[in-house]
């Protein structure tokens, strides 16, 4: 069994990621950088995941390599035909699924020298809990996330290096959002939709909490999904003033979820749904405002240090339409106040 210091090829298995996902596991990614800083991170999938696509170059100084649509795990058949894809050598095989069989057709398929899995109660795993931490509790985290790190202790014996600071962000990207939003101003951001319509907060609340922001001398910034262009001509008609940088960017220029990062970096705070654009928000560790609806916080906010939630379940049901405009524009105040020092210029 190699020991955390000994491990040269590392891969992750998962069924797969889109956007969301895939921003959501990033502290997961970047902590198991962190813990085995010497080794090659390869992330295999059943389908398709994000880290081969639009979050490519954000995840390229964490994962030497993503392979994806591999079809492991798609069929409990596996167990007894294992499929055959070329892996190479692994010395550390994380799988982040937790049904039996297929962590069964996992560890059969890319036959690592030590495996680590949760399913069945670590039933498959090479290191168990119990090894790492005789205080271990079956309990689960309640952070999905947490779940994730606990596969990390398990593959490092209890050595674990969390993530700390910012995600790394290219230069280039970072001055062109310095052209979009200059210094000179202080800016902050909303983020109205969803690629899910039942997680978007009313569109008027968002309008009346920019209102609120310009009166409290911040101009507005907007981030627009793809399927939410027509939002943008409200917006415009009853604010003025409201930028939008990303339509401003040059073609053929840096965009995509390194952009909204670097902008994010130039806000003094943002407001967005659970939805991607706010994940991407998130990684630029700007003073972050998430509204949430079905989902916990509890369990899925993303990990980024200067953030406040607010639950519609706070207020008697899932509907983003619950949640008050005075409670969003209380924790608002409450963002700007605790850092007015720390805000972007």
């Amino acid at each position: 069994m190699k020991s955390a210091g000994e491990a040269r090829r590392i891969a992750v298995f998962s069924g797969a990621e889109l956007l969301g996902d895939g921003l959501f596991k990033l502290h997961f990614i970047r902590s198991l950088k962190e813990t085995f800083p010497d080794a090659e991170i390869c992330w295999i999938t059943t389908a398709k995941t994000a880290y081969a696509g639009v979050l490519k170059e954000l995840v390229a100084p964490y994962l030497t390599c993503v392979i994806e649509e591999t079809g492991i795990g798609s069929s409990p058949s596996e167990v007894v035909r294992p499929v055959s894809i070329a892996a190479g050598n692994i010395d550390i095989l994380i799988d982040t699924q937790a049904l039996l069989w297929r962590s069964l057709a996992v560890k059969r398929a890319l036959r690592p020298r030590l495996f680590i899995g949760a399913a069945a109660d670590y039933l498959l795993s090479d290191v168990k809990p119990q090894q790492v931490d005789p205080l271990w509790t079956r309990k689960k985290p309640a952070h999905f996330v947490d779940g994730l790190i606990r596969l990390i202790d398990l593959a490092s014996h209890g050595r674990t290096r969390l993530a700390e600071g910012g995600v790394a962000i290219p230069a280039d990207y970072t001055a062109l959002a310095q052209r979009l939003l200059p210094p000179g101003c202080r800016y902050a951001g909303f983020a109205p939709g969803s690629g899910d319509a039942t997680k978007r907060w009313p569109l008027g609340r968002f309008i009346a909490l920019a209102r609120h922001a310009e009166a409290a001398g911040l101009r507005p910034v907007f981030f627009i999904g793809p399927g939410e262009r027509s939002m943008a001509g409200d917006i415009q008609a009853a604010l003025p003033r409201a930028l939008f940088p990303e339509e401003e960017a040059p073609d053929g220029g840096p965009r995509g979820p390194l952009l909204v990062a670097a902008l994010g970096r130039r806000l003094d705070l943002a407001v967005a749904n659970d939805s991607g654009i706010g994940h991407m928000l998130a990684i630029s560790n700007v003073p972050l405002i998430l509204l949430y609806g079905r989902h916990s916080p509890a369990k899925y906010a993303p990990r980024t240090p200067r953030l406040r939630t607010v639950w519609a379940q706070e207020f008697g049901g899932p509907d983003h339409g619950l949640i008050p405009l005075e409670r969003v524009a209380s924790e608002f105040d409450a963002a700007l106040s605790l850092y007015a020092d720390s805000c972007a210029s």
